[in-house]
């Protein structure tokens, strides 16, 4: 599924369209993260066993693990998924991962202890 064949405006959109039928799980992953969340999630040592059809979107380069898989993202198709995300924010099937989040996010978390990166993934990919 590459960005490349989708056309037009709003090809975020179409893109998460076409991903939500094919996969149970979408996590994009915002270039504004901190490269230690991009790299916790890229590498292969953090991953657990699912059953689940995963989707993760970021700035890295393409590649699958098992039924996880990795497809590079332009930004401006990304900030579409992120306005589009806000818009359903109540659905559990996409993941949005970025600095700023609120108190009680995944990654304040992280940033107070409580959860380490590696409980963090095996906690999204679940």
């Amino acid at each position: 599924m590459a960005m490349s064949g989708i056309k037009g405006q709003n090809r975020g959109a179409l893109y998460i369209e076409k991903a939500l039928k094919e996969f149970d799980r979408i996590i994009l992953i915002d270039r504004l993260s901190d490269s230690w969340l991009t790299d916790a999630f890229y590498d292969e040592v953090n991953y657990i066993e699912t059953d689940k059809k995963v989707l993760i979107l970021s700035e890295l380069a393409d590649k699958q693990i098992h039924n996880i898989v990795w497809r590079y993202i332009e930004e401006k198709e990304a900030k579409e998924i992120i306005e589009l995300y806000h818009l359903y924010e109540y659905s559990n099937r996409i993941d949005i991962l970025e600095q700023g989040q609120s108190f009680g996010s995944l990654l304040d978390y992280i940033s107070t202890g409580l959860l380490t990166k590696e409980e963090m993934i095996a906690a999204i990919l679940r």
